[in-house]
């Protein structure tokens, strides 16, 4: 007469022949539960907790750098912690405390909290000339208002916006600027010659060495 056991992997109750159940220390109700039950007694991961949402998860140790204090679960979750985690400075202008990836703290001198902000502080100190600025005409400035405007204030490298990066982005020349005669400004100021970048990406394009990352 049939005996009932329950599965080992699942919980649900399986008849077997009483020699089977005798023979067998562990009990399944099919084929998948049984493969199911193998690979978790022969996974080597180990649990880990995940440093922004809480969540238990498993990781291979092997994976792990020796380096490494923190740990998620998802990407998602790693790119809202670095977020929430950014170093902090003040706003140049209000003295509001902001946060800003490590780079754009090293490699800018005043930092916003907003575009508004930025533009206050600007007409108070008045440090920026439009009329001396030099070789790119009386047309520059609305040409780079009208470029900005396009983009939408947005770094078309890595796509951080006006507000995340507490700047306006520079608007940057594709063929150099120096590359045009002085009757052609208005071919080398042409929006398609055009594009906004932030510094970091505006370095990179303009070849400057990348200040090493802070770990």
């Amino acid at each position: 007469m049939p005996v009932e056991v329950e599965c080992d992997f699942c919980g649900d109750t399986v008849s077997r022949p009483p020699s089977v159940v005798e023979r067998a220390e562990h009990h399944f109700c099919d084929k998948i539960c049984h493969g199911k039950w193998r690979s978790e007694q022969m996974d080597s991961r180990i649990v880990l907790q995940c440093d922004y949402c809480g969540t238990d998860f498993k990781r291979y140790e092997k994976k792990l750098r020796d380096d490494q204090t923190n740990h998620f679960c998802s990407k998602e979750c790693r790119g809202r912690w670095q977020i929430e985690n950014r170093p902090q400075t003040e706003c140049t202008n209000c003295g509001e405390t902001i946060r800003r990836i490590q780079y754009d703290i090293e490699s800018a001198d005043r930092h916003f909290c907003s575009r508004e902000c930025k533009w206050e502080w600007q007409q108070e100190t008045a440090t920026y000339d439009w009329e001396s600025t030099p070789n790119y005409g009386p047309l520059w400035k609305e040409r780079r208002e009208q470029v900005l405007e396009r983009d939408n204030r947005t770094c078309q490298g890595c796509g951080r916006n006006e507000s995340e990066l507490g700047y306006t982005p520079r608007v940057h020349h594709i063929q150099p600027f120096s590359g045009f005669d002085e009757d052609q400004l208005e071919l080398a100021h042409h929006p398609s010659n055009l594009v906004a970048l932030c510094e970091r990406c505006h370095n990179r394009w303009e070849g400057i060495p990348l200040r090493p990352k802070l770990l």
